[in-house]
């Protein structure tokens, strides 16, 4: 399926008070019957849902996350998934279908695979603590930028505007200034 045909089609969004970011993972818990519907028709289908920071009068954040779910388990009537983020997109339209909301949207391309920056090398132990493999490879700036992004203790809107950056240098930039500030170096 190539970007423009995906881009007519509507995708099931997961509105959510937190941010998924390509390349990286997020745990969920899901108890509502609606949105277990939801993510059991995503498992039978292979198809991914979008990932939205749930915006005033339940409206979607303009971009999201594509997620597909890696792992799932259950637990006390608990749904409990891993997901993993795969591409960001922007929200064209959308809609509440059956409790559900649903958005037309438009992929955006990959970012380049750029090597991670001399001023960034400080991230490499930081980075390995959060993929807890300290002979992880060697990781680009995309996706480096990418996983810090969605450990950081932030708030939603701070990472809702580094999901937005094109420019993996300067997610870097901003993650490690970020960093600094709380003391992190």
């Amino acid at each position: 399926m190539t970007a423009q045909s995906d881009a007519q089609e509507w995708y099931d969004l997961f509105l959510l008070s937190s941010v998924l970011f390509p390349k990286a993972r997020m745990g969920l818990r899901i108890f509502e019957p609606r949105y277990v519907d939801m993510v059991s028709r995503a498992m039978r289908s292979g198809r991914p849902f979008g990932i939205c920071l749930a915006e005033a009068e339940a409206a979607p954040a303009p971009v999201g996350t594509l997620a597909t779910i890696v792992d799932w388990n259950s637990e006390n009537g608990l749904l409990l998934l891993e997901i993993e983020g795969s591409r960001r997109f922007s929200v064209q339209e959308w809609q509440h279908a059956n409790d559900i909301t649903v958005a037309r949207i438009h992929l955006w391309p990959e970012e380049p695979a750029l090597p991670l920056a001399f001023e960034h090398e400080w991230l490499k132990p930081i980075l390995q603590q959060i993929i807890e493999d300290p002979a992880a490879p060697e990781l680009d700036a995309s996706r480096a930028g990418m996983i810090l992004a969605q450990a950081l203790p932030v708030r939603s809107a701070e990472k809702l505007q580094l999901l937005l950056l094109q420019d993996p240098l300067e997610r870097l930039r901003r993650i490690a200034s970020l960093l600094r500030k709380k003391g992190v170096e």
